[in-house]
């Protein structure tokens, strides 16, 4: 019988961290982007180009690394957020804690290549990240081969995960956030028609991206990514400045996670719009619920973890109640996989 343990975050204020602290997590941190070749199959050859930040305590060289995937319509920024002076940064946390963390941009967003949209299908996608973390286990970033890898998704990012960890096995442990295994179909119809082809908008009307390549309308990232009691309107604004693109072949169906062997957290804001709110699968209000849901798409190997973040919604990273949810993703990273 799979045995998945729950954990529930609690007495957590919509309200800002003390800049004392803030200053304290974006210090000591020392950061070089790199830019590598991957591969869109396997076998084949290297003819896209992934971007990705290296970042680690300037004083020590860790032995693990975190790699941080982003979601659809997000680049990079998504874990290293310009507002609050790190309290939106899960890299300076993570690196406060003593990990390495490398920040990419998947094929298709970002820093990141764009080839021709049809080609970025979730199988692409899956085979460049595999070569990413390849690069990170023979030191071909930052000259350091890192002895230990953890995958760390946010939606779009976490179900790239689903498919390369069973694939390739080549990662230590994975924190899946926003990323359960059901959603309301009303509210996922919401996000297709706030979507449009990227060249539409002002922000990419000159990129140059074919008609497959989609963004979400101004203005509407705040309803569908956010919640309420825990949303800094400065936050919202600068997501609207800093959206980016999502290929729409990425989103073809993805298999539930049967084959991950590894330790997995799995973490969820308890008002996600997408996966929680209306979701008749289970409560998440009830972290048990989610518990006992999510349990019987993961392996025993898996060991499988939840954790529901109250009022909190679909972007964990850019809630008021960010330092607490990094603060239970290090807590368990650090079980799976010291620095």
């Amino acid at each position: 019988m799979l045995v998945a343990a729950s954990m529930t975050v609690t007495g957590l204020a919509a309200t800002s961290m003390p800049a004392t602290a803030a200053d304290e997590v974006s210090q000591g941190v020392s950061c070089a982007s790199y830019s590598l070749p991957v591969r869109l199959s396997d076998p084949g050859e290297a003819t896209e180009t992934m971007w990705g930040e290296l970042c680690r305590p300037a004083d020590r060289r860790p032995s693990t690394v975190q790699l941080l995937v982003h979601g659809g319509f997000y680049n990079h920024a998504y874990w290293d957020f310009p507002v609050g002076n790190g309290y939106y940064s899960y890299v300076r946390h993570a690196v406060a804690a003593g990990y390495a963390t490398f920040n990419v941009d998947p094929i298709g967003s970002g820093k990141s290549s764009h080839p021709e949209s049809g080609v970025v299908t979730g199988d692409a996608g899956t085979v460049a990240l595999h070569d990413a973390v390849t690069a990170l286990r023979k030191g071909t970033v930052g000259g350091q081969a890192f002895t230990k890898v953890l995958w760390v998704g946010h939606a779009l990012g976490s179900f790239y995960a689903w498919r390369e960890i069973p694939r390739y096995g080549d990662v230590d442990g994975a924190i899946l956030t926003s990323a359960l295994n059901s959603y309301n179909p009303d509210h996922a119809a919401i996000v297709s028609s706030n979507s449009y082809p990227a060249v539409q908008d002002p922000k990419f009307a000159n990129s140059g991206y074919d008609d497959g390549y989609v963004t979400t309308k101004p203005g509407t990232r705040g309803a569908m990514f956010y919640y309420p009691a825990t949303t800094d309107p400065a936050v919202v604004a600068k997501d609207e400045e800093t959206k980016d693109v999502q290929p729409i072949a990425v989103t073809q169906p993805v298999a539930p996670p049967y084959g991950i062997t590894v330790p997995v957290l799995v973490v969820a804001g308890a008002k996600d719009w997408l996966e929680c709110q209306g979701v008749t699968a289970y409560d998440c209000d009830d972290p048990s619920s989610v518990r006992a849901h999510e349990s019987q798409y993961y392996p025993p190997e898996a060991k499988l973890e939840v954790a529901v973040v109250p009022q909190t919604g679909h972007d964990l990273a850019l809630a008021t109640t960010a330092p607490a949810t990094s603060a239970l993703m290090l807590a368990w990273a650090k079980g799976i996989a010291a620095p």
